[in-house]
């Protein structure tokens, strides 16, 4: 492992008090709250607001969190309308195969709905899908009907008796 040391140098006594890079002020913390809520409600990234703001993704995630707005991971955009046509597809009977279909996750699919206020409508639309379903696997069921044995009502039982 190397370490490198820097030490400034200074070659003549007119050295030049200000460097050749120019550099943006810096940012007061309601400033950089403004930026940041601005951007992140815009659909950036962490990372990309901190790459923009010159800061650390701990502090933006950290300032997004402290003003309660709902954390999004990665830039995907969730198709709210498709993710409703999959559920009123006939034959769709949970969650979880909406998100085998739109390749989201169950959780996504579950908020994207409750988020519609919807929650309570495809609960019951599921319900009387999968009802549906059971009645129609029972009357296409062939089951065969079997004599059962039954004992006559004249013969006694001998009773129970019961040990205090």
């Amino acid at each position: 492992m190397r370490t490198f040391t820097a030490r400034a140098v200074t070659t003549s006594l007119i050295a030049p008090t200000r460097t050749d890079i120019p550099r943006t002020p810096r940012l007061n913390r309601e400033q950089r709250e403004a930026w940041v809520m601005a951007l992140y409600l815009g659909g950036a990234t962490v990372e990309e607001i901190a790459f923009v703001l010159g800061s650390a993704r701990t502090a933006i995630r950290q300032c997004v969190m402290d003003c309660g707005v709902a954390r999004h991971r990665g830039a995907r955009n969730i198709d709210v309308l498709a993710i409703m046509r999959e559920v009123r597809m006939t034959g769709t009977l949970t969650l979880k195969e909406v998100a085998v279909r739109l390749a989201y996750s169950e959780e996504t699919i579950r908020h994207s709905i409750a988020a519609l206020g919807m929650t309570e409508s495809v609960r019951r639309l599921f319900r009387l899908r999968r009802r549906a379903a059971r009645r129609a696997a029972a009357a296409n069921a062939d089951l065969a009907i079997t004599t059962v044995a039954i004992r006559a009502l004249a013969t006694q039982r001998t009773p129970a008796v019961r040990v205090a």
